[in-house]
């Protein structure tokens, strides 16, 4: 997700830097009727329906069945892949409202290119060509596979927002820099919400597999993204004419992200899984803090960022209290079921950055203009953050349900099925109807002397043996475990 992070942001300035001069289709110019009042025809609704349907639905869970291996993965990718055509020539041939120049429909030619290259690599390894002949090109479109569905996601989140910028008609002008910061990082914050839900729900097995400390990722994430902010606030879109204190704002707060974040990558560069760090929820508190008393235009502009700064400090507060917790050992982390005051923080880190891509300058002018009080216009964004989170969620819960799916019948009963496992020394003891257990049907599921006797005819059923006699490593060369009902004393 760290590399997610980074995409998203370059990607996103990228296309928007280039909307003022971005090459559109035909019905795109300054000659046509550009009101962005007037009503979108039934095409054009089509498009939208079609391109949410295939690349935020489709496309991200057919990912998650790609890397399960699921059957289901081909026809699900394939019906996103007819829906998605059909979409990009509806988007192109549609009537009624016209567009200015934009980046959405300039970047939508390189999703259609990534779609392209995605669906053909997909048809390529379904083909299995190494079957028929030495194909050493297999592997390397394997990796390409993976990483092109990987950046279609991301991609996909782009678009999604150019999309919502073009149809409003913001970004223009001489919005485009303060707008450009907004959703570039707003998205960051929805970004790093997701990356710690991504730690919290899949990935411990994993940083306990490389000994990492969760808050190291946190930590470098904070000090790049500081470092890349310290640099790009004054001047980096636009040009400026002196120093504003919302220059000196921003500018500072990208130099506290590097600090803080440097000195807790430092800390925990040699740190286990189980060394937690209190410092990246400490710069979000600061954050909140700034921006919440972040000095505005007007009065509704002041009460939406203080509402984005407060979410932060939560986040922050909440991030503390969870890893006290877990360090105190008041919360019990096994690194497979999180415990649900884990999603708290997660959940306010989305919000504040759906609050701060919100908090423009003419989506507040917009608002405000209609006479949305801010409570209104906060429950509006916690509903769609809500959702978000919820779309986050069922992917990795989708995620995790066909991992266990699939290793089912692989696992061994369980106490919880009422089974009790008993080692026994002799087969002759595992069947004998006389015992402490008042019930015949035991079974053994192997004897750790007799490995390779699977086919043993006088063996009894439901017997599995395990020999090791020949290289005489087997601890317990004799000891069979037998599989019975559980007891009750």
């Amino acid at each position: 997700m760290a590399v997610h992070r980074g995409l998203l942001s370059l990607g996103a300035a990228a296309v928007l830097a280039g909307a003022p001069t971005a090459w559109a289709h035909d019905h795109h110019g300054a000659n046509l009727n550009l009101d962005p009042g007037e009503p979108i025809g039934g095409v054009l609704k089509m498009h939208i329906i079609l391109m949410t349907v295939s690349f935020a639905i489709l496309f991200p869970i057919g990912l998650v069945l790609g890397l399960r291996k699921h059957r289901w993965h081909v026809p699900v990718q394939a019906t996103g892949g007819v829906l998605a055509i059909i979409g990009f020539v509806l988007g192109h041939a549609h009537g009624g409202r016209a567009f200015p120049e934009n980046a959405h429909s300039k970047f939508s030619w390189f999703m259609l290119w990534l779609l392209a290259g995605q669906l053909g690599a997909g048809i390529y390894l379904k083909l299995h060509t190494e079957r028929r002949f030495n194909d050493r090109a297999r592997p390397f479109v394997k990796i390409a596979h993976k990483l092109m569905a990987i950046v279609m996601v991301v991609a996909t989140y782009v678009q999604i927002v150019l999309g919502v910028v073009a149809w409003l008609g913001y970004c223009y002008g001489g919005f485009l820099g303060q707008c450009l910061a907004h959703l570039i990082m707003g998205s960051s914050f929805l970004a790093y919400g997701v990356w710690l839900l991504l730690l919290v729900r899949l990935a411990m097995p994993w940083l306990v597999r490389f000994g990492r400390s969760p808050e190291l990722y946190d930590s470098a994430m904070i000090m790049t993204w500081g470092l890349f902010n310290t640099f790009t606030e004054h001047g980096f879109i636009e040009e400026a004419h002196g120093w504003s204190h919302k220059d000196l704002q921003h500018t500072s707060l990208g130099v506290i992200w590097f600090c803080g974040g440097l000195l807790s990558t430092y800390m925990l560069r040699k740190s286990g899984p189980s060394d937690r760090s209190m410092f990246p929820a400490i710069i979000l508190i600061f954050t909140g803090c700034a921006m919440g008393s972040h000095e505005q235009d007007t009065e509704f502009s002041t009460k939406v960022h203080f509402v984005f700064g407060l979410s932060l400090v939560l986040a922050g507060i909440t991030r503390c209290m969870e890893i006290m917790l877990i360090t105190t050992g008041l919360i019990k982390n096994n690194g497979q079921e999180p415990n649900p005051f884990q999603y708290i923080p997660v959940f306010f880190l989305c919000h504040s950055g759906m609050m701060f891509m919100a908090a423009n300058r003419e989506s507040v002018s917009a608002i405000g203009n209609m006479g949305i009080d801010i409570g209104t216009f906060s429950l509006g964004y916690l509903s769609i953050s809500f959702l978000l989170f919820f779309y986050a969620y069922f992917l990795m819960q989708l995620y995790t349900d066909l991992g266990k799916k699939d290793n089912k019948d692989m696992a061994l009963p369980t106490a919880a099925d009422g089974i009790a496992y008993h080692t026994v020394s002799r087969a002759s003891e595992a069947h004998d109807p006389v015992g402490d257990i008042p019930h015949a049907d035991t079974h053994v599921l192997f004897d750790a002397a007799d490995e390779d006797d699977y086919d043993v005819p006088e063996m009894a059923p439901n017997t599995f043996r395990n020999r090791n006699a020949a290289s005489g490593n087997s601890p317990r060369s004799s000891d069979e475990i037998e599989l019975g009902p559980m007891r009750h004393d």
